[in-house]
């Protein structure tokens, strides 16, 4: 995943231009780097996360009550010293708290500028890691997902193709079968079948015990029988297979087997691949798989694009 590779070491390059600044522009430097965040949208879904993760840990409390003069102490969670760190830098940029007035929790320094660079080090540079991080774990899962388009459309198409026009009345479950398999091969983590939950089954899952889980429902399109509103039935049931889960991401794969271009929306970047929305607290990736062998470009006629937008996708009740 290029895009989120990038992102990694565009998001180190601001830490590191936040530790050599002094601490008369320190503010405008947190300024920087927090509106890199909010403006990229995979980091800013990752702190959004955050905002609403552990409610009963108040960060502004936290910081009051627990960071003293030459003394401090973190949340026992990863997660909620990466919120608090959040809230410092959100603070810092917008000028309610002086940058100095917290570091000499973390610097013995009388050297304002050296006391200040302490602070961003302990502080900010673990923060750092903790995005760093989030975007690699997404890209683990993506990239697995991206991998299983990939050996589709190239390699096993035409196989594929044929066992499903050969059984149609079974031909989700050909394309579930086969998404078992790769995943398997491929070494993710305890995969399982259509587990059973209160909103009925997922077609597969895989890895629930981590912040790295699969939860995956897969959908016909054809144009004609199975059509956008299938889509749309396998976008919700993704959703309410991770609020089951109680996870917030859900991946449907969509096996294309018209000659139409899908076009489908996402609530982020239209660069990351693969297109996201957002519905009820879930992030739902929905990768598109062109399942039906192609023509030769030149024996190509002309083709069909179908935009399925977001409104398609969500139920009226989520507007």
């Amino acid at each position: 995943m290029r895009y989120e590779r990038d992102l990694q070491v565009r998001i180190r390059e601001r830490y590191k231009r936040l530790f050599k600044t002094g601490h008369d522009v320190y503010d405008v430097q947190c300024g920087y780097v927090r509106d890199f965040i909010l403006k990229s949208p995979a980091l800013r879904a990752i702190v959004e996360q955050l905002e609403h993760s552990l409610p009963e840990l108040d960060a502004t409390k936290w910081v009051a009550d627990n960071f003293d003069y030459h003394n401090h102490k973190w949340p026992n969670s990863e997660q909620g010293r990466a919120k608090v760190v959040w809230h410092m830098l959100r603070s810092f940029a917008d000028g309610s708290v002086d940058p100095l007035q917290i570091s000499h929790s973390f610097s013995n320094e009388r050297n304002i500028n050296a006391s200040v660079r302490e602070m961003t080090e302990q502080v900010m540079e673990p923060f750092v890691e903790y995005l760093e991080e989030r975007l690699g774990t997404e890209s683990e899962t993506l990239y697995l997902l991206e991998r299983l388009k990939q050996r589709i459309e190239r390699f096993d198409s035409d196989e594929l193709f044929a066992r499903y026009e050969a059984d149609t009345a079974h031909g989700e479950d050909i394309y579930d079968r086969y998404i078992q398999k790769f995943l398997f091969d491929q070494g993710a983590d305890h995969v399982i079948a259509k587990p059973r939950t209160a909103s009925g089954e997922a077609d597969v899952v895989s890895n629930l015990d981590s912040d790295d889980a699969l939860i995956e429902e897969t959908k016909l399109y054809d144009g004609a029988s199975y059509g956008v509103s299938y889509i749309r039935k396998g976008f919700n049931q993704a959703v309410q297979y991770a609020h089951d889960h109680g996870k917030t991401a859900a991946h449907l794969i969509v096996i294309n087997l018209s000659d139409d271009n899908l076009q489908i929306a996402s609530d982020e970047d239209v660069a990351i691949w693969p297109p996201r929305v957002h519905s009820s607290g879930v992030t739902v990736y929905i990768v598109v798989v062109r399942a039906r062998p192609s023509p030769s470009a030149s024996k190509r006629g002309s083709q069909k694009t179908v935009q399925v937008t977001r409104e398609k996708l969500i139920l009226a009740t989520d507007q």
